[in-house]
């Protein structure tokens, strides 16, 4: 391995013990020679471990560190901090990659001189290539960055970083928040803002088998996904607010959804009265205005948004409707 490698992976290790050796194995199957494997183990128990120190005791591209458990994002940041290539690139270790996973992205930003490249996924289960593909709407090609964070606004553009592949410098400045769900969003809109020039490649590179216990489906499973959806928005929100507001007729319906859904939650889940009032007072203060939706959604949020309180027994109303009836 080179001094100065051309991309830099980051590869987050807690809790996948058996799924571990695949992701690893992957990487170092890559096509392209020239990258480093920056492999953090966020407190990982003993047999993860044992696991990382022997694949990095016998392959030279992997640079290891060792840390105390913080989380994700503060793994991501660790190997944001000591990454020398020039090219950053992330994999969660329960996932796996294609062995031309490095050289088509790098290839796609340097054909068309791009500072960020996207590329589709796969959906799938264990080690199988086949499942749900998830590709961007847009046609294969370059786009300027309005483009893309309109996308992104939509959810045309998957919020997550791993299929994905930035040039370094986008990354200045911006870290991953510590001890938050969905950390990806949290800072996505912000590296796509920095880059002039972003490639769509439809080449399937990325395999994302589903995991009983991770983060993201605990958090569907106990519905706290809708309140950390609801946070992400609202940093979104107000960067948009601030940088973009012509973009601010998609963020606005994008954000009273979500906080629709999380006041559903606080009502629901956690018959939290006073919370619903605190998301109704946030959407006014920050003026959030929906513009369009089905007329049950604008009742819903005319309703959030002036009278959280009758929101709140409406919400509670209709659910126990709904379980007469069953």
């Amino acid at each position: 391995m080179s001094l100065s490698p051309v991309i830099s992976i980051i590869v987050p290790v807690y809790h996948v013990e058996k799924e571990l050796k695949r992701c690893l194995d992957s990487l170092l199957n890559q096509t392209f020679p020239d990258y480093e494997i920056i492999l953090v183990n966020d407190g990982g128990n003993a047999t993860e471990t044992a696991i990382c120190e022997d694949y990095a005791a016998n392959n030279q591209c992997i640079v290891y560190r060792y840390q105390t458990n913080q989380g994700l994002s503060a793994a991501r940041n660790t190997g944001l901090s000591i990454a020398r290539g020039s090219w950053i690139m992330f994999v969660d270790s329960d996932d796996w990659v294609n062995e031309d996973f490095c050289l088509k992205a790098i290839t796609a930003v340097r054909n068309h001189q791009a500072q960020m490249a996207i590329f589709d996924l796969v959906y799938t289960t264990g080690d199988s290539r086949d499942g749900s593909v998830h590709r961007s709407i847009l046609p294969e090609g370059i786009y300027p960055m309005e483009t893309i964070l309109k996308e992104r606004l939509v959810g045309n553009i998957v919020g997550f970083v791993w299929n994905k592949i930035y040039k370094k410098e986008l990354w200045e400045g911006i870290i991953f928040p510590v001890g938050e769900v969905w950390e990806d969003d949290a800072v996505l809109h912000e590296v796509i803002d920095r880059a002039s020039k972003i490639v769509i490649l439809h080449d399937v590179l990325y395999y994302k088998p589903g995991r009983k216990g991770c983060i993201t489906e605990k958090a569907h499973r106990t519905g706290e996904w809708a309140k950390w959806v609801y946070i992400q928005r609202k940093k979104r929100y107000l960067y948009l607010q601030k940088n973009h507001p012509e973009m601010m007729d998609i963020e606005c319906n994008v954000m009273a959804g979500a906080a629709i859904q999380y006041a559903r939650f606080l009502t629901n889940c956690q018959n939290d009265l006073l919370a619903v009032r605190d998301v109704s007072n946030c959407l006014r203060i920050n003026s959030v205005q929906i513009n369009k939706g089905s007329i049950k959604r604008k009742t819903a949020y005319y309703l959030l948004f002036n009278f959280p309180t009758m929101f709140f027994c409406l919400v509670k109303l209709l659910v126990c409707i709904k379980l007469i009836k069953e």
